[in-house]
């Protein structure tokens, strides 16, 4: 970086003493506003506003376990950990070092992992739950660079715990690496998408079907506004919010039985007496509604694959909406991630009687406020 020379107009020549008193005064000036600055610095903010307190207490943990000067010296660290802090400490710290939740994803790579840490009267020692959150982000790591696609991100960690004595705690470490996602939404004209297999429905090549197009739009819809990162994290799937909606009647629907926005979210279903002795439930293969009488209700299997733009719009919106209730019932909650498809042969039953629907797994959590730093980094190279 180059800079500029700046130059002065030269001095009036003045007496030595006369010199002496301001050179005297402007160092003593120099000094105290050296010091304040110094100490405007090294000072930590005595008690931090409570929307911050889990940033400073997983930022605490990550500076002593690094060795770092503690930030925030007035939360003392923890000496020991119940099962309900490991988990906070993991998710917390890994989701605010190496996610950003600001970001939407798609094409998701999902891994977990089991760990194991020694207990001391139900509670972990601070080296075990250092050597704990090494090994987690080691593995991580390995996780993360063995993704040759490229445009990955880490999306979300989600720590659950599987069991617990006075000895030993046994949890799980799920690692969700997303593409990252800026599609623009909600859907524009152009959006025809296969409802339930993959591409637009002019068979242009793609690998998304309408559930991870809608998918896409709803992390785009629900992304945090700030710097946040998630602790106590837990995953649902669709039936875990039927009581929210999800599979319900569209009681607005003004054509009832044409498949067309009959639900809340998608499903069709249908009954093809020629293939009752059909054992072999493969939809793909047998695309059993084509051979559906057509005359039943008018509609046909092509009618029921592909998704207008208003039906995105539809399906978009009514998911935004279960989630709102569902979060209305869970006071603290925000909606982490979605990763939903199509059922292929999920929920299909054979003899005639086929069931197409949406399935997924949708991350709800707790979200934290941090300060803007520099979080997040890169995940380190492991081994």
């Amino acid at each position: 970086m180059s800079h500029s020379s700046n130059l002065f107009a030269p001095p009036r020549i003045l007496g030595y003493r006369s010199l002496i008193k301001p050179f005297i005064m402007g160092c003593a000036l120099l000094l105290i506003f050296s010091s304040c600055e110094q100490d405007d610095a090294k000072t930590p903010i005595a008690d931090p506003a409570s929307e911050y307190a889990m940033y400073y207490k997983i930022l605490t943990f990550l500076e002593q376990k690094e060795g770092k000067p503690i930030t925030q010296p007035v939360l003392t660290p923890r000496t020991t950990y119940s099962p309900l802090d490991i988990l906070d400490y993991v998710e917390g710290g890994m989701n605010l070092q190496y996610t950003d939740s600001r970001l939407s994803w798609a094409s998701y790579d999902v891994r977990t992992d089991t760990f194991t840490v020694a207990l001391s009267s139900g509670y972990a020692s601070q080296q075990a739950m250092e050597d704990l959150f090494d090994e987690i982000e080691d593995t991580a790591s390995v996780h993360f660079y063995g993704i040759s696609e490229p445009d990955k991100f880490p999306f979300l960690y989600d720590a659950t715990n599987i069991s617990n004595s006075l000895s030993l705690m046994t949890l799980s470490v799920t690692s969700r690496v997303g593409k990252v996602h800026r599609d623009p939404t909600p859907f524009g004209s152009t959006d025809y998408w296969h409802a339930i297999y993959n591409g637009k429905c002019d068979n242009s090549s793609s690998s998304n079907s309408a559930s991870s197009k809608i998918a896409d739009a709803l992390n785009d819809y629900f992304a945090p506004v700030g710097c946040v990162f998630f602790t106590q994290i837990a995953t649902y799937n669709p039936n875990d919010l039927k009581n929210y909606g999800w599979g319900g009647i569209n009681p607005n629907d003004l054509v009832s039985g044409d498949f067309i926005n009959d639900f809340l979210t998608f499903r069709f279903y249908c009954y093809d007496p020629n293939e009752l002795l059909d054992t072999d439930c493969d939809p793909i293969n047998d695309m059993p509604c084509e051979t559906w009488d057509e005359g039943y209700l008018g509609v046909t299997f092509d009618d029921i694959e592909c998704l207008d733009p208003d039906e995105m719009n539809y399906y978009f919106s009514s998911i935004v909406s279960i989630y709102s209730n569902f979060l209305d019932a869970h006071y603290g909650k925000m909606h982490c991630g979605s990763d939903l498809y199509s059922s292929d042969d999920l929920g299909i039953s054979c003899f005639g009687f086929y069931d197409y629907f949406w399935w997924g797994s949708i991350q709800f959590g707790t979200p934290n406020s941090c300060i803007e730093s520099s979080f997040p980094t890169y995940l380190p190279i492991c081994c």
